[in-house]
């Protein structure tokens, strides 16, 4: 989760140049950017990355000192937990149904708006919600909104295809002949 394409794909949520991303000897991403300015560490790039946008989601990410707080955790709960729990078949289940739960209340994560936290934890997810059956998708429903909704924004899929939370889509499911 917290390798050098999903830095580059929030740098381009972003609007802002990823630089060089690589990751460095002991396989921490690291970011360097024009200045010849080095950062290591996903959180600590995000940070760097959203200091130097003007995008809408930069500027929610930084409203106040609580969000930007808030942000950093969120981010950081998606490196140590969610990135590495989604590859776990009994974690991943509970993770689904935590932010299941979690969405039945809210639209985004932090505040009102769309966050970096929010874009951590979609990516960091991905995979995971790709791997769903539609019949899985219903059962996470509040999840699955907050997720189509973040993906049907042009600067989060980037050309991606969209995944499908279509409930119509059941119905090739359902294949049989009714005389």
């Amino acid at each position: 989760m917290c390798d050098v394409a999903t830095v580059q794909k929030i740098a381009n949520c972003l609007g802002v140049n990823p630089g060089k991303v690589h990751l460095n000897e002991e396989q921490v991403v690291t970011r360097t950017s024009g200045q010849k300015k080095s950062v290591a560490g996903f959180a600590t790039i995000l940070e760097s990355l959203a200091s130097e946008s003007k995008s809408e989601t930069a500027q929610n990410s930084r409203a106040s000192r609580e969000v930007e707080a808030q942000v950093y955790q969120w981010i950081e709960f998606s490196v140590l937990y969610v990135a590495p729990g989604s590859k776990d078949k009994y974690v991943s289940k509970q993770l689904l149904a935590d932010f299941n739960k979690l969405f039945a209340s809210k639209s985004y994560l932090v505040g009102h708006f769309i966050t970096l936290a929010d874009l951590a934890v979609y990516y960091a997810i991905y995979d995971l919600v790709k791997s769903l059956s539609p019949v899985d998708k219903e059962s996470y429903l509040n999840l699955s909104r907050w997720f189509d909704h973040l993906q049907n924004r042009a600067d989060v899929h980037q050309g991606e295809p969209l995944l499908n939370f279509t409930t119509i889509y059941l119905h090739g499911w359902a294949t049989g002949t009714h005389v």
